[in-house]
């Protein structure tokens, strides 16, 4: 009887060790597969996070070359609506917006701003991001407009920025401002466009020479006047400007002798007795004249202030004043 009941206690025991190891093996493989799991989302998150970082980077990288290029032919599409409609703007800066943003210049379309505006590039980003699972929405809060300099100007974006992962694994929101430098030269000169009814537009070029006088030898100044060159002068208005007919001396002012020759050849009305300082010619500003300047060809009508001789280099040369400059 005991021999039974010792040979019944071994199966059981036996049975026990089976199932507790089958026990213990299942705990094993449930925590094994949890384990893995938990590692892949992790790395899920972790490749997810990656990819929206690298969204963000890329887009504060990407924003400036879209910036310019919509500054750019905003710039180039108010000339075009100056020159076209012969008429200045009441105000530069907020025309600039409409047109930058919208690509619209009194909400009519215009046509150099097709696809370029930057509302259409934050369009362009959108479908980008809803491509690699990231909902992009970047809220354009204020644009500025302004000079800090004679020769370029500064535009700023200020935006607010919300990415957020389609799963909701992560999310970035910011605000920043972002900082765009578009150089003028080359572009119309507005005053120019409009009074001369768009015959005798002139680019914004300055003559590279380390001066324009050198004791009496005026080659320098000549092919300045000549080619109607812009050099820096606190005394008149800027290029921005010069969208507004804004007649106020900026310190980044920049100025022009018009080339009487060449206007009167394309059939435009001609003032002799003129200051031929460009925003002073066209409005017909008068002032004390300086005229008859040493060397310098008569026939190209090298008529300024005479409160401008340092500005033109010709302090050391002989001129005439007052009214003996109607020429």
């Amino acid at each position: 009887m005991k021999l039974k009941i010792k040979k019944m206690n071994n199966k059981g025991f036996t049975y026990l060790i089976a199932v507790s190891f089958l026990i213990a093996t299942l705990i094993v493989v449930y925590l094994s597969a949890t384990d893995y799991g938990f590692q892949d989302q992790q790395e899920l998150y972790k490749n997810r996070i990656v990819a929206m970082d690298n969204f963000v980077s890329d887009f504060n990288q990407d924003v400036h070359r879209a910036s310019y290029i919509a500054s750019f032919r905003t710039l180039l599409s108010l000339e075009d609506y100056v020159a076209v409609n012969g008429e200045f703007f009441n105000n530069t800066e907020d025309q600039f917006k409409e047109t930058f943003y919208y690509g619209q210049i009194n909400r009519s379309e215009a046509e150099l701003m097709n696809g370029s505006s930057f509302e259409d590039y934050l369009s362009r980003v959108n479908v980008v991001a809803e491509k690699i699972g990231i909902h992009s929405n970047v809220t354009v809060t204020d644009i500025t407009l302004s000079q800090s300099d004679f020769w370029s100007i500064d535009v700023v974006i200020t935006a607010l920025v919300n990415i957020t992962d389609n799963h909701n694994i992560a999310s970035w929101s910011f605000e920043k401002n972002y900082s765009t430098n578009v150089p003028i030269y080359d572009l119309r000169d507005p005053l120019y466009s409009t009074f001369t009814f768009n015959r005798v537009p002139n680019t914004i070029r300055k003559l590279d020479v380390p001066y324009l006088v050198n004791g009496t030898d005026t080659f320098n100044l000549e092919t300045h006047i000549n080619g109607s060159y812009y050099l820096e002068s606190t005394d008149a208005p800027s290029f921005l400007q010069r969208f507004e007919n804004n007649l106020s001396p900026s310190p980044y002012g920049i100025e022009s002798i018009v080339n009487v020759g060449l206007i009167s050849a394309q059939e435009v009305g001609v003032c002799e007795d003129c200051i031929k300082v460009d925003y002073m010619y066209f409005n017909g500003l008068t002032d004390t004249k300086l005229c008859d300047v040493q060397n310098i060809n008569p026939n190209t009508y090298f008529v300024i202030p005479l409160n401008q001789n340092e500005t033109y280099e010709v302090s050391n040369l002989t001129f005439s004043t007052g009214g003996s400059c109607n020429t």
